[in-house]
């Protein structure tokens, strides 16, 4: 049976329908990662359709809906000098395992103290159509202060799978 595309809700600058599911081993493995103790993540099998879902869960995708008007907000963003400034989630109606989740983003206010953007931006989570789990997000980025970091040059020292640092191009590369 195919679900039904998500629809538009009036008042979002960015849309991002049908962009996450709430899977059973999607929960088990966040609940594993943070420890929460309402999910039963060490017990094998298929959760069960009731099993509370942390509304942390949707931290990530949320904080990528946003993103995109950062990046409208401050053309050349270096992410190197972002800060997270502070992130407040409010739950509006409980999620459950197999909804399918679309994010709506807009811009509440972008203002410029001491050459330092300060970017506030609501995102929403739907699900059915309903709204089911808003966040207000608070960004800030320095435009001066500290070197200048080359993110493309400094890519290979990310932390790969909890390995440690690596050259991706070693890492990737087939041998002969």
């Amino acid at each position: 049976m195919k679900q039904q595309e998500a629809v538009r809700p009036e008042g979002w600058e960015i849309w991002h329908g049908d962009a996450y599911e709430v899977s059973s081993e999607v929960v088990r493995g966040f609940s594993r990662a943070v420890r929460d103790s309402s999910v039963p993540y060490g017990v094998r099998g298929i959760l069960p359709a009731d099993t509370p879902i942390p509304i942390t869960l949707l931290a990530a995708p949320m904080f990528d809906a946003a993103s995109a008007l950062v990046s409208r907000a401050i053309p050349n963003c270096n992410l190197s000098r972002i800060v997270h400034a502070a992130q407040q989630f409010t739950a509006l109606a409980p999620l459950r395992i197999g909804q399918r989740i679309s994010f709506g983003a807009r811009l509440v206010s972008h203002v410029i103290k001491a050459n330092t953007d300060i970017i506030v931006i609501d995102v929403t989570a739907y699900a059915e159509g309903v709204p089911h789990l808003a966040a207000v997000i608070t960004l800030a980025h320095s435009a001066t202060g500290g070197p200048e970091v080359d993110l493309d040059a400094v890519a290979d020292l990310i932390m790969l799978t909890g390995t440690g640092p690596s050259d991706s191009d070693a890492y990737t590369a087939v041998g002969d």
